[in-house]
Order: structure tokens, then sequence, then C-alpha cells
């Protein structure tokens, strides 16, 4: 019983470690992890594709963004990296700090802690990431907490991301993105992401009423691509990473480049 105050105080000490110094993500890993990336999604899906409610190309550079995200797979995070690559920006992502201390190289492209065992390990973390947030950066969160069920309404969200917003010293850009992985008609399913509107962040200290409004868009968004999904409408969507024929077309391929087939070939079934 002695040592449970020691414990305590060292539990402590390591939560209110001094804040870490921000390291931006190295370009050569950067570039590694992406073709890496690229290519599981090519291996495991018939496309990636993406579309936004607010054209990411007209963003101010100049203004950093927080990008609020639905969890539901364990390719949300590899999804969210090649998206910020795509939309010009530096990737930056919070990760539970147990799996980044099993993973460490994530670190390398811009991964950083949360911890959740700990109040103030997470307040601290929170703190570390805000750093992230420069000119030109983004930074990911998944304010569900966890990886919860595709099916389940976004409603229950902490407020980390709010707390980031408040703390953070400048303007900040705030984007809800939605991802959903449904089998439409090919062999393998597809990767698909929508941007929503996003807004700038300026003056709101109420953690409370920001987590609230945060919850709404990310609703909004994820209602808004359920309902493009409900009727296969791709048409609006980019192809990130083009992903494998299903068999009958890669067979159909082949007869079509020995004369057997007439007419163009269609890489997708109908």
């Amino acid at each position: 019983m002695d040592d449970v105050p020691a414990v305590r105080a060292l539990r402590v000490s390591r939560a209110a470690r001094a804040p870490a110094v921000y390291q931006a993500p190295r370009p050569i890993a950067v570039w590694a992890f992406a073709r890496y990336f690229r290519g599981l999604f090519r291996r495991h899906f018939a496309s990636v594709r993406w579309s936004a409610l607010d054209a990411p190309a007209g963003w101010d550079q100049s203004v950093p963004v927080l990008f609020v995200s639905n969890h539901t797979s364990w390719w949300d995070g590899l999804f969210s990296c090649l998206l910020t690559a795509e939309w010009g920006l530096t990737f930056h992502i919070l990760m539970e700090a147990n799996n980044l201390e099993r993973y460490p190289a994530f670190r390398r492209i811009g991964t950083m802690p949360m911890r959740r065992d700990s109040r103030m390990g997470a307040w601290q973390d929170l703190h570390d990431a805000d750093r992230a947030l420069r000119p030109g950066s983004s930074l990911w969160i998944y304010p569900q907490g966890q990886r919860r069920p595709a099916a389940e309404v976004p409603c229950r969200l902490e407020r980390g991301a709010a707390h980031l917003a408040v703390r953070h010293p400048g303007p900040l850009r705030i984007c809800p993105v939605a991802f959903r992985y449904p089998f439409m008609s090919e062999q393998l399913p597809e990767a698909i992401a929508l941007a929503g509107m996003a807004w700038m962040h300026e003056g709101c200290d109420d953690r409370k009423l920001l987590t609230e409004r945060i919850g709404a868009a990310l609703r909004e968004t994820v209602s808004a691509l359920d309902a493009r999904l409900s009727g296969e409408a791709l048409d609006d969507f980019r192809v990130l990473v083009p992903g494998r024929l299903s068999i009958n077309k890669r067979l159909d391929r082949v007869r079509h480049s020995l004369g057997l087939l007439r007419g163009p070939f269609e890489a997708r079934n109908g």
C-alpha cells in the first residue's frame, strides 16, 4: 500500500510531461507510405473515390484544416492520408497512443499520439497536436473516439476536436468528412469519401456548442453520402485509386484483345 502514492505520482508526471517538440512528416516516408497505401487499396477495392460539397481546391492554404470524420473501418486512416495528399495539404492524424507505440513508424508521416487512459494525458496530447495546425497543414480526428458500427449515427462525440479549435490561436477551417465502403455491382467493395461543407472557426470558446455543431455537420455529411450511394450514383466522385477489375471484366478484356468481343471495353459491370 505504501507504493500507491508513488505510482500515482509517476502517472501524473507522465501525463504532465513537457510538450513534445513538433516534427514535420518526413517527405521520403510520406512518399513510401502513400505508395504502399495505394497498393493496398488497389488490391482490395474496385475503386477509391471522393467528392466534396466544398471544393478543397479553393481553400486558402494559409489556414490550417481540422478534419472531423466518422470512424467505421481500419481503412479510415489510410484513406485520410491519401485524401490529404490529393488536396495538397500536409497530413497529421491522432492515433490511440497504445497502438502508435506498437507501430512507431507512423510517426514519420504525421501520426500523433492520443492517450485515452488519462484525462491529463489526453489534454496534453491535444495541446501537442495543435502544434501541427500550421499553414498548409491539416489534422484528422475521429470525434467518436473509437471505431463504431457503420450503421450507428455519430451522436455521442468527444470534445477533443472542439478543444483543439478553441485552443488554436488563429483562424482554423473545420471540415467534416464521411467514409463508406459499400459493395456496388463489383466483385470488390468501393472506398468512398465525401467532404462536407467546411467553415471557418473564429472566436467561439464554448466547447459544448462547438461539439454539437461538429456533430450536426458530420451527421449531415454522412447522410448526404448515404443518399448518393443509395442510388449508386458515382458520376460526381473522382477516382483517387483505380482498383481491381472483377473476374468477368478481366476475362472480357482478354476477349477484346483477341478480337472475340466487339464494341468498346466496359471496365465496370452494368
